[in-house]
């Protein structure tokens, strides 16, 4: 997230008082959003060769692992936070990457000089600026996002921001006097503890809701506490509200990140009715009142020029022209009738089907997890040997994109899934491996332990797994099978 360091005017900022170190953000992978730009019939860039501009880049923690998986591309990012540029600049040194620069620069500075850009990503921006900036981040989009291009803008939405803004509110009155960055932490932490004794009543709404709320407030890092909560300038929007800003500056409504947030599955049939009916005569409308509905605290929104022809009417030819990934698992559940399985994936969405190409397809996906396949193979794979079959099978894998099982891609990292005797771990993810948290090849954050971590670190192609045993002082089978297990992670290159 970018704050004030997205502002017009050079110096230090917030972000050089006290770092906010960034990280990978799942949503704003290139495939993802070339993806759903195929899915809407948008002839946007391939992902492997395209061109990015980040907004609001902090120190590269989100475009440096998307250049990596991506070498054939071309990567920018602009933020005003000097500190956060010359980190990013040396980590892209440390890790020898051509294909990405990152520009101490405001928004305003993206200008004629710069050839257009296919996607754009302004992530943890919007809601962090003030109102010229938003409108200055909304025009970068538009002059400089190509005709068949996407652009990711994330925000914090009304109505679920509301109780979070009472926490903001709370901590912002607890600390005005407070201008050193750590004191000012401890001081909103040490408010957060004492809130959590706060004593319900029967029939209060209001204890339980903020409750709710600081579970996730103290556990939040002190670098993000710091930024978002504790930020000069923090605003929800009404879904209705940003895209009325985004629409003033010839942009309209693709689709959202996470797709399946779009869908009416889990509403009930008197509320889906209703609201799939308003989404054929206004789509906007329908999607703020779903986030009524949802009580929706945050959005991940994908914007393309005015002008592009989107086709909403999915065709199940255009879902297999898709690669298909799914770490969703089969349930023990005894309750469901003969022949019918329930698949739940890592984010808690589930599915049944009696569809025997179906469940084989998806537990063929899971084994395979992180690596894809493309449809065809699959289809092959799992037995649908008429057009028919593998039709429905299309069918019920796009249900369960929309359900939020199985994810589409255009491409397949460079990732490979067995150790090698010299093995090679991707070199972002060796370079941040002490962290214990590293980005794999498929944009995914994953959490290491203390042994995992120190391994990764060492598997730069020059030692074997027994030298790196040795130089760790660890049994040889113990750091195999870590090895193993950074593999099946998708942090290994070739």
């Amino acid at each position: 997230m970018v704050g004030d360091s997205a502002g017009t005017t050079g110096g230090p900022t917030a972000y050089d008082a006290l770092p906010y170190i960034s990280g990978a953000r799942n949503a704003t992978s290139v495939d993802r959003l070339a993806t759903l730009g195929r899915l809407l019939a948008l002839p946007v860039a391939d992902p492997e060769a395209c061109r990015v501009l980040e907004l609001g880049c902090g120190d590269g923690g989100n475009l440096i692992p998307m250049a990596i998986s991506f070498p054939g591309s071309e990567f920018l990012g602009v933020d005003l936070a000097p500190t956060a540029i010359a980190r990013g600049r040396s980590a892209i040194e440390a890790v020898g990457l051509s294909n990405i620069r990152l520009l101490e620069a405001s928004f305003g500075d993206v200008g004629d000089e710069f050839s257009d850009f296919d996607f754009i990503i302004a992530h943890g921006v919007y809601s962090w600026v003030p109102e010229a900036v938003r409108e200055q981040l909304l025009a970068v989009i538009r002059a400089r996002l190509r005709p068949a291009g996407i652009a990711f803008v994330s925000y914090n939405a009304q109505p679920g921001s509301q109780v979070r803004g009472v926490l903001r509110q709370m901590m912002l009155l607890h600390t005005r006097a407070i201008t050193d960055p750590r004191t000012k932490i401890e001081q909103a932490r040490a408010l957060l503890r004492m809130l959590m004794h706060a004593p319900a009543e029967a029939a209060d709404i209001y204890r339980p809701l903020l409750k709710s709320e600081l579970g996730k407030a103290l556990q939040t890092s002190d670098s993000l506490l710091y930024h978002d909560d504790l930020a000069e300038t923090s605003e929800p929007f009404f879904f209705a509200d940003f895209m009325a800003a985004a629409q003033r500056h010839g942009l309209q409504f693709a689709a959202e990140a996470n797709f399946f947030q779009m869908s009416l599955a889990n509403m009930p049939p008197e509320i889906a009715g209703p609201l799939g009916e308003l989404g054929q005569q206004d789509l906007i409308a329908k999607e703020q009142y779903l986030d009524f509905m949802t009580c929706c605290s945050f959005r991940q929104t994908l914007l393309c020029r005015e002008e592009a022809q989107l086709d909403r009417g999915i065709t199940i030819e255009r879902v297999r022209q898709f690669r298909v990934a799914s770490d969703a698992r089969r349930t023990e559940n005894e309750s469901l009738d003969a022949g019918v399985a329930e698949f739940r994936a890592s984010n808690t969405s589930t599915m049944r089907t009696d569809d025997a190409t179906a469940i084989a397809a998806l537990t063929t996906l899971r084994v395979l997890y992180p690596r894809s396949l493309p449809f065809n193979e699959l289809a092959a794979m799992s037995g649908a040997a008429s057009t028919a079959a593998a039709e429905t099978l299309a069918e019920i894998l796009f249900r369960a994109y929309g359900a939020g099982l199985v994810s589409f891609r255009l491409s397949e990292p460079g990732a490979v899934f067995v150790v090698s005797a010299r093995p090679v771990a991707s070199p972002w993810a060796r370079l941040r491996a002490e962290t214990g948290q590293v980005v794999n090849l498929y944009h995914e954050t994953i959490g290491l332990e203390e042994v995992g971590s120190a391994v990764l670190a060492l598997l730069d192609g020059r030692r074997t797994l027994a030298e790196v045993a040795l130089e760790l002082g660890r049994e040889e089978s113990e750091v195999v099978r870590e090895a193993e297990g950074l593999a099946a992670h998708g942090l290994l290159l070739a």
